[in-house]
This record gives structure tokens, sequence and C-alpha cells, in this order.
């Protein structure tokens, strides 16, 4: 939703990139009809940030390191702006003419998903929210109000999520299924983890920005501290997540996969059904026993990611993931090629300082007193009444 202009960095972005391929003799996966069965895979989704503005940045370094030691998508593109289209792209192969982030009631999908497809072949599937207050919550966001005049960023948000937007996935055991993210400490140790995780952060900790709960975006691109220091901070999250997941004693014991993937760059640059679509944006594939030390340079989107979930699970397509033609999967990330597991570890972030703050003007102090009237419609939708100065 916040997006900042491209800089310098890109260069950076571009030698490491060649930098992975170079480092094994210039290993590069390529694109292939079949899809490898997994057992388990987990999508952690990222937001605002293209794949110049993360690829290459200091700020970023496990990320990268994951890029390095496993795999890169250097062709991966979101699919729309903003936030919202782009998660439901990714459960259901298409926006489904959502346009907005508005709250998923009001934009309704009356078709199938990821999600009501796994449930009918009886795979599991938890979703783990980071900031949700308890499971099942159906709220647009919490712990603030997140819509009005002016907006207010909470912590969770279900335009960052997806699967409320699908009327199908709006009963009891759907919802019970969508949980805090502390959870997934539980279910991995004690060894109950579902087929399929996803994996989102929340606003101060998905490089999203929060005020007032952290710092605000800025400028993508790798010159602004601002936003440099939300990259670290999402960055130290994502490093700890993914050294969870492949820490566990699952990891070693089958096909299992984590990917990383942004909602959306900076521009429209896109492919596979969605051009223009949503910018170019990182996408990392970390394998138990796939592929080292390789980049992919097919052209894929979200719903490539979605049609390399569906054939490894033995589903069926939907929607944009039907076109093979201009669809593929990521197979050659998803390979299985009998590497030795590895346990990552997180690597420290830079301690990047935050800017002073901006002096607050009058006309804003003002703007900041706002009386908040409950609606007796009861919808969840909040209002605001905006004290007015001369």
């Amino acid at each position: 939703m916040r997006y900042g202009l491209r800089r310098s960095i890109g260069l950076l972005a571009t030698i490491l990139t060649a930098a992975v391929a170079l480092a094994t003799g210039g290993a590069t996966a390529s694109g292939s009809p079949a899809v490898a069965r997994y057992d388990h895979i987990f999508v952690i989704v990222e937001e605002n940030h293209g794949f110049a503005d993360v690829i290459g940045n200091p700020a970023a370094p496990n990320l990268n390191a994951l890029a390095h030691q496993f795999g890169l998508a250097t062709q991966y593109f979101g699919v729309t702006h903003p936030s919202e289209p782009n998660y439901v792209a990714l459960l259901g192969g298409s926006p489904f003419g959502v346009t907005s982030d508005n709250p998923y009631w009001m934009q309704s999908v009356a078709a199938p998903s990821l999600i009501s497809q796994l449930d009918a072949a009886h795979i599991s599937w938890k979703a783990y929210l980071q900031g949700l207050p308890h499971p099942g919550f159906q709220g647009i966001c919490y712990p603030v109000k997140c819509n009005g005049a002016p907006d207010s960023d909470p912590l969770y948000v279900s335009k960052h999520d997806g699967i409320q937007n699908f009327i199908g996935s709006r009963n009891p055991r759907d919802w019970a299924r969508q949980v805090p993210s502390g959870q997934l400490a539980g279910d991995l140790s004690s060894g109950r983890v579902p087929a399929f995780g996803y994996v989102v952060p929340d606003e101060c900790h998905d490089m999203h920005g929060d005020p007032p709960y952290c710092i605000d975006s800025g400028s993508p691109g790798g010159s602004d501290p601002q936003d440099q220091r939300l990259v670290a901070t999402g960055d130290a999250a994502l490093g700890s997540t993914v050294s969870q997941i492949t820490g566990a004693s699952f990891w070693a014991k089958g096909n299992n996969a984590v990917a990383v993937v942004f909602d959306e760059g900076g521009d429209n640059a896109g492919c596979c059904n969605a051009s223009p679509g949503g910018g170019q944006v990182a996408a990392v594939v970390v394998t138990s026993h796939g592929p080292r030390h390789v980049t992919d340079a097919t052209p894929a989107n979200h719903y490539s990611l979605l049609s390399t979930i569906q054939q490894s699970f033995g589903l069926g397509c939907l929607q944009n993931t039907c076109d093979t033609t201009n669809v593929k999967p990521l197979s050659g990330l998803f390979a299985v090629t009998g590497s030795p597991a590895i346990a990552t570890h997180g690597t420290q972030v830079p301690n990047i300082a935050p800017p002073p703050p901006a002096p607050v003007s009058f006309q804003d102090e003002v703007r900041q007193h706002l009386v908040q009237i409950s609606n007796p419609l009861g919808d969840q939708t909040s209002y605001v009444v905006e004290a007015r100065y001369p």
C-alpha cells in the first residue's frame, strides 16, 4: 500500500543474484511440469517491498542468507495492488474483483479456494496470524479500529489474511484453524504440524510499519533509515520463524518446505496472466531435502506458488492456476534432490537508529483529538468525528 522509489540498491541486488549462481558454478533451477510431493509446506508473507528493496539489502541478512543457501526466484511478481487482492489471489488463483483493502465482508468471494480444497481432501492446515487475539477471531483488526478518518494501523489486519474473503471458509471449523502465531511453537514441539502452514506476521514484523506500535514505513530502497529499521525488524522475526520451523523434529523426516514471499512491490511489473501486476518481489524457497544455492528465472507470481502447493498436495487447479501455458509452478525450487536437512539459525540484524520524531503542528494535535462513536449497525465499522479548527 505504501510505495517508494527504487534506489541504487537494485545494483547490489543484481550483484547478489549473480553471486548466488556463481557460488555454485552458475547453478539455476528451471521450471518443469511436475512438482514433487511434499509432506509440509509453510508460506510466510511479508509486505510492501520489491525485489531490489530486500535482496542485497544489508538490513535483511536473514532473508539474503536463506536466498543464498537455498533457492531464490528472480522473476517473481505480485499480481496487483493493494495488499488484500494479493492475499486473495494467493489462495484462490484470482483477485476476484477485489481492488481495495476494505473489510472482507464487503469483498466476498463465492468461489473455492486452497482452503476449501484442503478441507475437501482432508489435508490439515492452520493459519498462524500474529496479533490475532484468540482463535476464530472474526474482526477485521486488533487491538484498535482499522478504518475511519484518519486511518489507524492495528497489529492484526484481516486484509493481510485473505481466508475470510471466501464465503465457503466462514464456518466454525475454518475460523478455529486461524490462530495466534504463538501456537506455532507448541505445534512444532508437539509434532502436530499441519500439512499447510500459513504464517502472517503483524504489521510491525512484516516490514509494513505500524505506528504507534512501531515505526512507520519510509521509502523502500535502502537509503532511508526509517525503512531500513523496519526491514531489519521484519528480517529478524523472519529469521527466528524459519529457524523455529527448520529446527523442529519433523523437518528432517520428510519433504518439507518454507516459502517466503512479499505481497507486492512498488511498481506494476507482472507476468503470468497478471500484467500489469503487483511489481517484482522476492520469493525464497527453503527445503529440507531440495536444491541448494540455486536461482530460478522462470517468470512466476502468486498464482505460480498456489499452483505449486496444489500440485504438491495432489489438488486440482483454480482459476488462473488452470492455465498451465502461462502459469508455471515453482517446480525447480521445490525439486527433491536428496540434500541433507539443514536447521537454519537466525542472523543478527544491524542496529539501525530510528530517525528523530517530526515536529507536531497545532493542527495535527487537534486532529488527534477524535471522538469515536459506536456503530449502531453493529457491523464492526468504526466511525469518527474529527475536531475542527479555523
